[in-house]
């Protein structure tokens, strides 16, 4: 496969915002994302594998984002602590919109789904990269849906929406909530292309 080309080099990502500095320019939905960082902490296990000295190769990390989607809220915060516990990762955060030509390289089924996170070398070579959300939140999104909105009948869809959105919600609270496989995914993710065992094989 050839390696993709990205329109990224030290003077550009330098522009994008450190973790920090996107928070503080939220408004009012950075509380919002500072909660659900700080409940967002690695496992000792998860943080074992991102401190592997094999991830020092990954170098800089991209992150595509925007202050109003509900999944940058809720996955973002878990994609910086993994830049965090990598040894020598340095993550900006751009945003989607402002960002075409990067964020039309990453399209998740035609749409410019965010978070995006992109994993480079030291020559911005792309590692690996990850869109969104964890399948698993997905296919759980999609069955509340299904007895929610989309059995609605048109006069009850804004009742229905509400609904759907409390329990969406509440998905994400917990220790075993599926929005934590986004860690496995991007583990796999890096494993995979640094030729690291994968999460399962030590089973």
């Amino acid at each position: 496969m050839a390696q993709l080309t990205v329109p990224l080099d030290a003077a550009r990502f330098g522009k994008g915002l450190s973790w920090k500095d996107y928070m503080a320019q939220m408004g009012d939905t950075r509380a919002r994302t500072e909660d659900n960082y700080g409940k967002a902490t690695l496992t000792d296990d998860e943080r074992s594998f991102f401190k592997n000295p094999a991830l020092g190769k990954v170098k800089y990390a991209v992150m595509l984002a925007e202050n109003w989607c509900g999944d940058v809220h809720r996955n973002s915060p878990l994609l910086a602590h993994i830049c965090e516990a990598m040894p020598n990762c340095e993550l900006r955060v751009f945003f989607r919109d402002q960002n075409l030509d990067i964020t039309d390289l990453y399209l998740n089924n035609g749409y410019r789904s965010i978070p995006v996170i992109v994993f480079f070398d030291q020559n911005w070579n792309e590692i690996g990269h990850w869109i969104e959300r964890a399948s698993a939140a997905t296919q759980k999104m999609m069955a509340l849906r299904a007895k929610t909105v989309d059995v609605a009948p048109a006069d009850q869809q804004e009742a229905a929406t509400a609904e759907f959105r409390k329990q969406y919600q509440a998905l994400h609270e917990g220790p075993n909530s599926p929005w934590r496989e986004a860690v496995k995914e991007v583990r796999q993710v890096l494993a995979t292309r640094l030729g690291l065992l994968p999460p399962d094989a030590k089973k």
